[in-house]
């Protein structure tokens, strides 16, 4: 009758975890302060130097298994209480205790594989959409690779579509859920990500650009001050992430066409667009937001000076503007500089 009672005790302690930590607590309580007293009350009369806390002492090392001699029971009462609390009682506590850890953790690791566990991250990147395992490792290894990034090196990769991830990456995390639902992106712990990129669903998906701009709308409503960078399919589909307030709109197969033309026409284009946009090695493109331009000169001269510092500045954005040509250009509050370099600049620096 115990060992039923006792079974279903187990099976209920594993089905609740808070109450199995309840349960192993009591007992292992009850079978330390047990023997405990058992010990200092029956062996303490034939030896009055032990103290209760040698008696503590002596429970905790027999609980655990180790035993190290230094006492040990001698009296029948202190016997039968070791026998009935710490071989009994306690073992079996201990037992559930090492099932219980274990479940939790086979648990904890089955959730975080299947996305169903909280992220614990700051100042990470979250990536929205799984279009292709290819593509993913490739944005993982270029976030990773930046020498100069703003932020931890940690990536949250948010889908639907996935039940775990075909990899496994350091500082790469999953979270699974429908990617139009803030509870989704609040288990991605985007409140403290430092920026999103919103991929396509696919990349034979006709309504993978509504999807995009759905999604950016509702990370944008969580967080607006967050950088959101969004791929478009359809270049004539700005309009619907304009509206969904992305930060940058990327038509990847719009520029990937303009990049064919362009290296057929003038041969060493493509090669050097590879080593300008990689993070791997080599100068890389970077840009830096000029909030005080007080006392900066024209971008004809401050280019022309930067050149000297082996900055190549390439644009300036202004909003939603781009300028390529400075001779006549003068910096404005906002202005983001997009330069070619060996580091990314401070403003500091580019003032200096």
């Amino acid at each position: 009758m115990f060992l039923v009672q006792l079974i279903r005790l187990v099976r209920r302690a594993r089905a609740h975890k808070a109450f199995g930590v309840l349960v192993v607590g009591l007992l292992i309580t009850i079978a330390v302060m047990g023997n405990a007293i058992c010990f200092y009350v029956f062996d303490g009369e034939q030896d009055p130097t032990i103290t209760f806390g040698d008696a503590l002492w002596y429970s905790i090392v027999s609980i655990t298994t180790i035993g190290y001699g230094d006492l040990s029971a001698s009296t029948a009462g202190a016997r039968i209480g070791m026998t009935v609390f710490i071989i009994i009682i306690g073992l079996t506590a201990f037992s559930i205790f090492f099932g219980l850890l274990i479940d939790w953790f086979t648990e904890m690791a089955f959730r975080g594989e299947r996305g169903m566990a909280n992220i614990h991250a700051t100042g990470h990147t979250i990536i929205v959409h799984f279009p292709s395992e290819a593509r993913v490792e490739q944005l993982i290894t270029e976030i990773q690779s930046d020498r100069d990034r703003e932020g931890s090196s940690e990536i949250v990769i948010v889908s639907d579509r996935l039940d775990r991830l075909p990899f496994r990456r350091p500082d790469v995390f999953f979270v699974r859920g429908s990617t139009l639902s803030a509870a989704t992106y609040e288990r991605a712990k985007i409140r403290d990500a430092s920026k999103v990129i919103v991929l396509a669903t696919s990349y034979d998906d006709a309504s993978s650009d509504a999807v995009v701009a759905s999604a950016s709308s509702v990370i944008d409503a969580i967080k607006p001050e967050l950088h959101i960078v969004a791929e478009c399919m359809n270049v004539e589909h700005r309009k619907l992430f304009a509206a969904a307030n992305c930060d940058a709109i990327v038509t990847g197969l719009h520029i990937t066409g303009n990049l064919l033309v362009q290296e057929a026409q003038d041969p060493g284009i493509s090669q050097t667009f590879d080593l300008i946009t990689s993070n791997l090695g080599g100068d890389t493109l970077y840009s830096t937001q000029l909030d005080d331009v007080e006392g900066l000169p024209g971008y004809g001269d401050l280019v022309k000076r930067l050149m000297d510092g082996d900055l190549n500045v390439l644009a300036v954005a202004r909003g939603r503007e781009t300028f390529t040509r400075f001779t006549d250009l003068a910096p404005e509050a906002g202005d983001r500089l997009v330069y070619l370099a060996d580091h990314r600049w401070s403003p500091e620096e580019i003032r200096g």
